[in-house]
């Protein structure tokens, strides 16, 4: 039986490597797949490019999502005490053959320059080197750290909510968020995630606001959270975000006087890249369940809103405030927006 292993640091997985593993697969009657781990060595690059720590763990994650239903075990290997190669090869030899549950007799990876290493350290077992001029995806886990928008093609699919931009909509009621979300979707080819108050209060409480409790906004809030996770897995480069958390506990607040127990969980104050925030500037559309139509509570509404968010560890300061009247002004705004969270990376 011929048992393979392929190592690699995975930071992050991208079309390279799900290709060549899906190669070594085929060359083998089993295969493992051992993402190695460095704490400060790969921090240091995150850090480097930007971005957020990728932990082993989420890079296993990824990868055990991609492979999902092959038979191939992806396997984790703290590889954070060992030396830099090539005074690392013996320990990093000792710990892969303890890591890996089964003898194996091929090692699998991408760099001829590792031979010599695993020729020295594993005598017995062969080393394959898969497409090492990276002829089919010319494309390196550096190069996406470095500009993941630039190289968003070859990011593995499980991998791209990590890099994914948020961008939330946020205001109190009839300022054009819903309708602005979905056009900013559609103008950058993305998803976006509803609010789903509306939709509750329509469909569970007959759109009778008076007969909301708070167990409903509880309810709301999660729901919301979920559809968020499920419209950031098909993001292209940036999500737009209709609502969030802050807007339910100000409903909450609205119409029974106190924010429901487990809505605050939902509050994420590092969630977003971009926060855009509607003045309701715009005509007021009565729906039959908008209940703050009069234009100075509408104006207090805003203040309120904003001053919550700020309550909840939000700065404010950063906020993109959108005060035209004009809807074109409006979209101009945002779509300028947009394009500057883009192009910082």
């Amino acid at each position: 039986m011929k048992v393979g292993v392929f190592p690699g640091k995975f930071l992050p997985p991208h079309r390279g490597h799900i290709t060549a593993i899906l190669r070594a697969h085929a060359l083998c009657d089993k295969l493992y797949v051992v993402v190695s781990e460095r704490l400060q060595e790969d921090g240091e690059l995150c850090s480097d490019a930007g971005l957020a720590y990728i932990s082993g763990v989420l890079r296993q994650r990824w990868l055990s999502q991609e492979l999902l239903g092959l038979g191939i075990e992806v396997l984790l290997q703290d590889d954070s005490t060992s030396a830099p190669f090539p005074a690392g090869w013996g320990d990093y030899a000792k710990k892969l053959k303890q890591t890996v549950p089964a003898a194996f007799n091929v090692i699998f990876g991408g760099e001829e320059s590792y031979r010599s290493g695993h020729q020295q350290h594993f005598p017995d077992i062969g080393y394959q080197v898969l497409d090492p001029q990276r002829t089919q995806w010319p494309i390196s886990g550096t190069e996406i750290r470095e500009h993941p928008y630039k190289h968003w093609d070859y990011i593995a699919g499980a991998a791209r909510p990590f890099f994914a931009r948020k961008v939330l909509i946020t205001g109190p009621e009839s300022c054009g968020k819903t309708t602005l979300t979905r056009k900013l979707a559609k103008v950058y080819c993305s998803s976006w995630s509803e609010e789903l108050g509306r939709d509750y209060q329509h469909e569970v409480v007959g759109g009778n606001g008076d007969l909301f409790d708070l167990e409903d906004f509880n309810r709301i809030a999660h729901l919301q959270y979920e559809q968020d996770l499920k419209a950031l897995r098909t993001a292209n480069k940036v999500c737009f975000f209709d609502t969030d958390a802050v807007v339910t506990a100000f409903f909450s607040h609205v119409f029974l006087g106190e924010v429901a127990d487990r809505v605050e969980s939902f509050i994420d104050a590092g969630k977003y890249d971009l926060v855009i925030a509607l003045k309701p500037t715009v005509p007021w559309v009565a729906d039959g369940m908008r209940e703050l139509g009069d234009p100075a509570t509408r104006t207090l509404s805003f203040d309120q809103l904003m001053a919550l968010y700020q309550q909840y560890g939000f700065d404010i300061n950063t906020f993109v405030v959108i005060d035209a009247p004009d809807y074109y002004q409006r979209l101009e705004s945002c779509i300028n927006s947009v394009d500057q969270l883009l192009c910082q990376r």
